[in-house]
């Protein structure tokens, strides 16, 4: 195992602790606010639109000016927007600390998947890039969980407590970052030389992606997914709570259940993906989401409820790792972070705007109406993973590689 490598699991358990902070009491902050159920999709929108926006140009900052770098200011910005929503009040106070976060969130999203894979490589290490993720999410989980539970606990106190407390944890990763990460790779040093490189990355990550059959429907797949799901995803822990009555700490253990179910479902990736083809597998699994979206929709159990949501996200950690893996197979060490934010800003610009649509669905009739259409849509998209024809049988990841956890939010 490199340094890099280890670094790497140590800076994005870190990340991923300090957004959990929010992920079991987010919707419900929001609802405490006095925002409908409209409006707090339509906060999250905007955090997914600004996001979608900024994707690839930061993508293309990560890969002109440093890895390193865009990833350190990302854990600045995020923390200075949790400070934010620490003080809000209002709608608009909540839309102004979302677009904070958004760019903030770019900064890192495929600045530190790139950053890992070329360092590795240049310290000699050629194994599979699904190895390292998968080994970063086993680490990343116990992380994710701690803190989930630490912010379920604050917000039973206080629902705005997990804010300052998700802060600190981003500020504390990106010293962690700050200190640990080396980066080898060149940098643009003068201005004029800064944006032309820019451009550059923007404009040739993007022409990858479009010249590419399988990227392009990776990510027109990604876009129609986040569409559906996003909105009965965003729902979780007021359709939980609805159901439970119990106070906001039961939601942080049931976000360590989805955490686990998460882990599960990456278990069985190295399992499946090497005997039948990827395509096969992901279509499957998206036909089996729509499922557990139909039942969580229609259960009025607790229990049946979770257990609807826990398989939900089983799926995603089933898919994801592959998906990831598959796009990284067709991008280039040069413009890898402008590429990977191509999926990414697919993910953001589908699930703002599935959203805006759905929200004003769930303000009429309900949240369970929500992930009524939901499980229909989903049920619609898993055919289209057919689409990526043959090019879907790869090797056997080892066991002690199958875990890995994307950053969510």
């Amino acid at each position: 195992m490199t340094r890099a490598e280890r670094t790497y699991y140590v800076v994005y358990g870190l990340y991923c602790a300090s957004w959990s902070t929010l992920t079991p009491v987010y919707p419900l902050f929001l609802l405490g606010r006095g925002l409908d159920l409209f409006q707090i999709n339509l906060v999250f929108a905007v955090y997914l639109i600004v996001a979608f926006l900024f994707e690839v140009p930061t993508g293309a900052i990560a890969d002109v000016v440093g890895r390193k770098t865009s990833f350190v200011l990302s854990c600045a910005v995020r923390a200075s927007a949790f400070g934010l929503y620490w003080y809000a009040q209002g709608f608009l106070d909540c839309l102004l600390a979302e677009v904070v976060d958004g760019v903030g969130t770019t900064l890192a999203s495929g600045a530190l998947d790139a950053w890992v894979v070329d360092s590795v490589r240049d310290d000699g290490d050629a194994g599979q890039v699904g190895k390292i993720f998968a080994r970063a999410g086993f680490w990343a989980c116990p992380m994710m969980i701690a803190g989930g539970l630490l912010g379920s606990y604050l917000a039973n106190v206080d629902l705005g407590l997990a804010w300052p407390c998700g802060a600190l944890l981003f500020a504390i990763t990106g010293v962690v970052g700050g200190l640990a990460m080396n980066e080898s790779r060149p940098v643009a040093s003068r201005s004029a030389s800064v944006w032309r490189s820019w451009l550059n990355a923007s404009s040739g990550g993007l022409r990858i992606v479009g010249r590419s059959p399988v990227l392009r429907t990776l990510c027109l797949l990604t876009a129609a997914t986040s569409f559906a799901v996003m909105p009965a995803w965003h729902y979780w822990p007021a359709r939980l709570q609805q159901l439970s009555g119990e106070g906001i700490w039961l939601l942080g253990w049931v976000w360590a259940l989805i955490t686990l179910a998460a882990m599960a479902g990456n278990a069985l990736m190295p399992r499946l993906v090497p005997r039948f083809q990827r395509r096969h597998v992901l279509s499957v699994a998206w036909m089996w989401r729509a499922s557990m979206l139909g039942v969580g929709a229609l259960s009025s159990n607790l229990p049946l409820a979770v257990v609807a949501v826990l398989a939900m996200q089983a799926v995603y950690g089933l898919s994801e790792p592959t998906l990831q893996s598959w796009m990284n197979e067709h991008a280039d060490s040069e413009l890898r972070a402008t590429v990977l934010s191509a999926r990414s800003m697919a993910f953001t610009f589908g699930g703002g705007a599935g959203l805006v649509c759905l929200g004003l669905l769930g303000r009429g009739y309900g949240i369970t109406s929500v992930w009524a259409a939901s499980a229909i849509l989903v049920a619609l998209i898993a055919p289209g993973f057919l689409w990526l024809g043959g090019d879907g049988v790869v090797a056997a990841a080892p066991p002690e590689s199958e875990v890995v956890i994307p950053l969510i939010r």
